[in-house]
């Protein structure tokens, strides 16, 4: 049953269909693993035991029958708890909203669902959505799996726990501004945040329930998972229009078989914009760029001739005006002060003040240079099947108070920078992106993950491409201890 609880969620379900396992048996199996790991590393923290039980006990009675719910038959899945969930609690780790008990399911979770996955519990964030590691004041602090006085990132971190340590095979997160990156990459799980429109984000908080939808730009949702084809299934079930969110394109998922690795090709850099890198994550493109290599793809070092500081400065004002635009007055303030507040100013967090404070013209910029910035990376990303760049400047970093510096070997660079710099680019301009874990430098090292890029509406290419380079990054590795 130990071993079980590692399979990607498709072989889980595989399984439970052809009733070599039940679905009560693979529920118990993951509830032991969390009773076992979950003290230690607090990523789940809100659960429903009975429920999903009678929901397993349902999932093998139906097969009984002769009934089939889908795709994610009988497979238990946790969901971050930003999305809400009908009749189980739903708090996006702030305070205010402790006691709030969603009637409706966000439709991401309803989806799940409707494939017939049990919904075992929520998973750990930062208070709304809003930092790069997980903590807050409601549940607490969320450890790294690998090292827990390491930090597994944010906002998607507790989701990227339980599917690191054999808690859940499939989580799904939202990312504005790397947040299911880099949980992936420092946690060493797979990723995917798709091109904006694919996936409706509606019962997600930020907003705040009853406030109007500000958001509508940056953010998006997406699963975590341990194997490119779980990303694939969870596209395959999430994407598509809902009736309840208008951004969303009505696109079929196509199915895009992987070419030979041999036939692709890669564009790679280890750093944009002079922007530092520790030289562990430098050695880990520049291998895989010779591994591509020496498989016979077409490998250059390029990168698209962008402007960082814009970049950064139209990102942090879209994402200020439109989560400030839920806020009141108070809490604009609230946020602005945090955001003043940390250690080496720099154009991500000087331009989400500026977007909580500026006017409509300042907003329609800042769009501007989102088209403009869109424009440029599409046209680069026209002559490669996809870019291969860093998810931030180095591994998980230790705990410490949100907004502190982050070291880089011998240097040290402001928070944001470190965080969301290189994520925050691909939120801006809207490509999909996927989290690859790469190999391990030693035994001792700490796991390391690339974005590999890929054009607008192209996800399903994209995800074709990530299967092919695991050819030469290998599969999953789970932590030491789980």
């Amino acid at each position: 049953m130990h071993e079980l609880v590692f399979l990607p969620a498709y072989r889980q379900a595989r399984l439970v269909r052809a009733r070599e396992v039940s679905a009560v048996e693979l529920l118990e199996a993951h509830l032991g693993q969390v009773a076992r790991h979950n003290v230690r590393l607090n990523a789940l923290v809100t659960w429903d035991e009975s429920g999903a039980r009678a929901r397993a006990r349902e999932a093998d009675a139906a097969l009984a029958r002769g009934e089939n719910w889908g795709p994610l038959h009988g497979v238990p899945v946790t969901i971050k708890d930003a999305f809400e969930t009908a009749g189980l609690r739903t708090t996006s780790g702030f305070a205010r909203l402790v006691r709030h008990v969603p009637a409706r399911d966000a439709t991401v979770v309803a989806r799940l669902k409707a494939a017939g996955a049990v919904l075992m519990g929520k998973t750990n964030l930062p208070a709304l959505a809003l930092d790069a590691q997980t903590d807050n004041p409601v549940f607490g602090r969320t450890n790294n799996p690998w090292d827990v006085e390491r930090t597994p990132g944010g906002s998607t971190g507790g989701g990227a726990v339980a599917v690191a340590s054999g808690m859940s095979p499939i989580e799904v997160g939202s990312d504005i501004g790397g947040s299911i990156r880099i949980p992936s990459h420092f946690c060493g799980v797979f990723g995917l945040k798709p091109t904006d429109g694919r996936i409706p984000l509606s019962g997600h908080i930020p907003g705040i329930p009853g406030t109007p939808r500000g958001v509508r730009h940056l953010g998006v949702a997406g699963p975590l998972a341990r194997t490119v084809e779980d990303l694939r299934l969870a596209l395959r079930l999430l994407a598509g229009p809902d009736g309840r969110d208008s951004e969303i394109l009505p696109l079929p998922v196509q199915e895009v078989p992987r070419r030979d690795l041999r036939t692709y090709r890669f564009a790679w850099t280890d750093g944009l914009g002079g922007m530092p890198v520790s030289a562990e994550t430098r050695s880990a493109l520049e291998g895989l760029a010779r591994s591509l290599e020496q498989a016979g793809c077409t490998v250059e070092r390029r990168a698209p001739d962008l402007e960082l500081e814009e970049v950064w400065n139209a990102w942090g004002r879209l994402l200020g005006a439109e989560v400030g635009s839920e806020m009141p007055a108070v809490a604009r303030l609230m946020t602005a002060l945090r955001f003043q507040s940390m250690r080496g100013s720099c154009a991500l967090n000087r331009g989400v003040v500026q977007g909580l404070w500026g006017r409509m013209t300042d907003y329609a910029r800042a769009l501007s240079v989102r088209d403009e910035v869109m424009a440029k990376v599409e046209s680069f990303l026209e002559g490669w099947d996809a870019w291969l760049c860093p998810v931030t400047v180095g591994p998980a970093f230790t705990h410490r108070p949100s907004g502190e510096w982050l070291e880089v070997d011998a240097g040290r660079v402001p928070y944001m920078v470190g965080t969301c710099g290189l994520p925050s680019l691909f939120n801006l301009t809207g490509h999909p992106v996927v989290v690859v874990p790469l190999p391990r430098a030693s035994e001792r090292a700490l796991p390391l993950g690339v974005q590999v890029v890929g054009r607008r509406w192209r996800d399903e290419a994209l995800l074709s491409v990530a299967e092919a380079l695991t050819d030469v990054t290998g599969p999953f590795r789970r932590p030491p201890g789980v």
